[in-house]
């Protein structure tokens, strides 16, 4: 990390701990623009009580039962609780009062099902799970579970070696190897990362299916492990928590020719409307970053009669943002509530206005 970079952060540090603890958030508030946040998260794990699925899944991607209640609890009545579809509708009508808060959870865990409702009723909070319809269809997983999966039970290392006797793809190979070679830390992201955009996607998935399979995974007890059944999607729903659409198997939309997103797509759609009965208001881009999706990807959400689209940059929506590229503010249990409330009161945004950019 630069002396830049790291001073930058130094900066956006102290400006939200400042702007958090003095109250000046309530006031940055109340000058700004009415806006919509909305936090991004996976799971949510029990402090009490099994979670199976908690096993292999990396710390970035689950917030505590406990750790999330904190969180809403103080957005609670500073803030208006929306669904993502509600706040998007809200943002084209316009309304005055508070500004809104949206939490959105991805990918369809039982997690969101068995845990959240009782989060939600705790706090008034709204929510939005995105649901992955190939899972909830074929009790399949896409390939990063079975990653996950199987450097849980082996070291980098021997993952890479196995997957090199596995696959056609030795200069991902080469790639992988390097990395496990170097030792320079956080293996498991940096392995997912070549994996994710080096790999040609059907080499990679059939590749980690033969790792997964010698080392004794069972796909369907993993999806069971892990997914929601359309049951649970049905009793959720009927609880008041929106279910928005995430494509059929969480394929990165970039890759694909426009033709097959429309198809990734409209498949993760077609499924919900016909389980659920009803519209699916809102869509949330598979990974999310802006290299993760293209106009191809907007045009096919819209065509799949979505009314708004979701990302993972980091950032607040105004009336003007770009409905199928409303941006979200990534939670886990480590999420630090004065940097949540320096972003949802505009503070960030502020800054922008001047000409001082802090955003990470």
């Amino acid at each position: 990390m630069s002396a830049k970079h790291k001073l930058k952060l130094t900066l956006r540090e102290l400006y939200a701990r400042t702007l958090f603890h003095t109250g000046l958030h309530a006031l940055v508030d109340a000058l700004m623009p009415r806006r919509l946040t909305i936090l991004a998260g996976h799971c949510v794990k029990p402090v009490r009580g099994d979670w199976p699925a908690g096993a292999h899944l990396p710390a970035d991607m689950w917030i505590t039962d406990e750790r999330l209640e904190r969180v809403l609890s103080w957005f609670r009545g500073r803030y208006e609780f929306v669904t993502v579809g509600e706040g998007a509708l809200k943002l084209d009508r316009g309304w005055s009062g508070k500004s809104l808060l949206a939490l959105s959870l991805d990918d369809g865990y039982r997690d969101n099902a068995r845990v959240l409702p009782a989060v939600l009723e705790k706090t008034g909070a709204r929510a939005t799970v995105y649901l992955e319809s190939r899972p909830l269809d074929e009790r399949k997983v896409n390939w990063s579970h079975k990653y996950f999966w199987c450097l849980e039970r082996t070291s980098p290392f021997d993952f890479v070696h196995r997957f090199g006797a596995c696959t056609r793809d030795q200069a991902t190979f080469h790639s992988l190897n390097q990395i496990v070679a170097e030792g320079r830390g956080n293996e498991l992201y940096h392995l997912k990362r070549i994996l994710k955009y080096e790999c040609e996607p059907s080499e990679r998935d059939r590749s980690i299916d033969e790792v997964f399979a010698e080392l004794g995974g069972d796909e369907r007890a993993l999806c069971e492990q892990l997914y929601m059944s359309w049951d649970e999607a049905r009793e959720l729903a009927g609880r008041g928590v929106e279910l928005g659409g995430h494509t059929a198997g969480h394929s990165i939309l970039s890759k694909l020719d426009p033709a097959a997103q429309e198809r990734e797509i409209e498949s993760g759609a077609a499924s919900m409307r016909e389980q659920l009965g009803t519209e699916i208001p809102s869509f949330a881009y598979p990974w999310g970053r802006r290299w993760d999706f293209d106009e191809h990807s907007r045009a096919a959400a819209r065509k799949s009669r979505f009314a708004s689209a979701v990302t993972m940059h980091a950032g607040i929506n105004g009336p003007r943002t770009d409905r199928f590229a409303l941006r979200r503010l990534a939670i886990a249990d480590d999420v630090r509530l004065h940097l949540l409330a320096a972003e949802a009161c505009g503070g960030f945004e502020l800054l922008r206005k001047v000409g001082i950019d802090l955003s990470e």
